[in-house]
């Protein structure tokens, strides 16, 4: 009998702990992070929450946070999905573009991309610049966001896979170009250099165990031979960026380019 109530008991109590750590909603944040003129760039924050109540004090924060800076917040529940997507967007009568961020809320991530191409045919003279969608998060409290990065025709979508006591970022690497290997560079927390290769055409899909993955692309001509990883480490023209996994959530640090492209 005792052990009975025992089991009942960590049964609720387990129950209890799960129901106080799913967060099926999302918060999402734009503002204006630099101002150019009448034109500015936009920047995106996203957190997953509990419900509306919770989605409300964060949006109080926000704004007293950014609130010189044309902030604005959506609310996702839990059973709709979300894509933001960014474009430039021609001020009139300024001479500058703006760098714009935007987002569709549908039942599904299809219908929310169907929103976008919908408007994109009704009211092309909105958008200067075609609109690339760069982060997504499908509803119903089961599934994870996805954020997407594009390494100069390298295209990466990265997840979280974290288990209770180590952190995993998953990492789904396309290479869109027609006639160049990728080479990317990884490090992660640990100071683990790993040196993937991705031959035109190809998709690798991997989990790396850590928290940070900085990452370098090389692009060189898949014709000629595969150089050392001595080689590949010394080239100094590499496009870069470092994937962040805080809490189940991703984010990419914005880290530039250093040389051009070969």
């Amino acid at each position: 009998m005792k052990k009975t109530t025992l089991t009942i008991i960590l049964f609720f109590f387990c129950v209890t702990i799960f129901a106080q750590e799913a967060k099926p909603c999302l918060f999402i944040g734009t503002y204006e992070i630099n101002k150019r003129g009448i034109c500015g760039d936009y920047e995106l924050v996203h957190e997953e929450i509990m419900d509306y109540a919770d989605f409300v004090i964060k949006r109080i924060k926000f704004i007293e946070e950014h609130k010189a800076q044309s902030p604005s917040t959506k609310f996702v529940d839990k059973n709709e999905s979300v894509i933001a997507y960014k474009y430039e967007k021609k001020v009139s009568g300024w001479g500058c573009n703006s760098n714009v961020i935007s987002t569709k809320i549908g039942k599904t991530i299809e219908e929310c991309n169907k929103q976008l191409a919908d408007q994109l045919a009704k009211s092309p003279k909105d958008f200067t610049t075609q609109p690339t969608i760069f982060f997504t998060w499908q509803g119903k409290g089961n599934s994870m966001a996805v954020y997407t990065k594009d390494f100069g025709g390298l295209n990466g979508a990265f997840t979280s896979g974290n288990t209770a006591s180590k952190n995993f970022i998953l990492a789904k690497l396309a290479n869109k170009t027609s006639d160049k290997t990728a080479y990317v560079l990884l490090k992660t927390d640990n100071g683990t250099e790993i040196v993937e290769y991705i031959n035109p055409g190809a998709t690798l899909t991997k989990s790396y165990e850590t928290k940070n993955l900085e990452i370098k692309v090389i692009y060189l001509d898949s014709k000629k031979p595969k150089p050392s990883v001595d080689i590949i480490q010394s080239i100094k023209e590499y496009i870069r960026g470092k994937v962040t996994n805080e809490k189940g959530n991703i984010k990419i640090e914005k880290m530039g380019s250093i040389g051009v492209r070969g």
